[in-house]
């Protein structure tokens, strides 16, 4: 059965396509959520936030666009994992986690990039609290800038302005730590 099929299902509220929905993607979204909260949760927190999404989406099927029930299901999921970090207090960055472009295997390339990650880390720790907050919800968890608006309660504007003037200071604190 594809997709689209399982959707229509979902829309009819057929049960059987809401069991075939969580053994299709069930440990797809667990492994996507436990991506999102790295060390913050363990995995019986992913079951859960998995469980509500696929929930979500069995609440929600009529408005997912066909050819989109995955892209429904991940981003669902993601924005799950997300609140479920913010809630907690555990919004951060984890750059150990991020991987930069590969510019060769020998040990020096590999102590570059090292230096780099620690270098972008400590310049977004040194931005002011609000900033980092905006800045690692837009560029880390690829939140929406009015979504990041309407979350913390500030203009999107004021989101425009904290991005511009945060991406600004992060490149003149790297060019003064890194010699590129």
């Amino acid at each position: 059965m594809t997709d689209n099929q399982l959707l229509r299902r979902l829309r009819a509220h057929d049960q059987d396509a809401l069991v075939q929905l969580n053994d299709r993607y069930y440990d797809y979204l667990c492994a996507v959520i436990m991506q999102i909260l790295g060390r913050a949760g363990a995995y019986a927190d992913a079951e859960e936030i998995c469980n509500d999404t696929i929930h979500a989406v069995w609440n929600n099927a009529n408005s997912i666009k066909d050819e989109k029930l995955k892209p429904y299901l991940v981003t669902a999921a993601r924005n799950r994992a997300k609140s479920w970090l913010r809630r907690r207090g555990t919004l951060e960055m984890d750059l150990d986690e991020i991987e930069l472009p590969d510019s060769g295997t020998t040990l020096e390339d590999t102590a570059i990039r090292e230096e780099l990650a620690a270098a972008v880390r400590r310049a977004v720790d040194s931005m002011p609290r609000r900033e980092r907050e905006v800045f690692l919800r837009y560029y880390f968890y690829c939140q929406p800038g009015d979504e990041i608006a309407r979350q913390l309660d500030i203009p999107a504007s004021t989101v425009r302005s904290i991005l511009s003037r945060g991406r600004e200071k992060l490149r003149g604190k790297l060019m003064k730590e890194v010699s590129l």
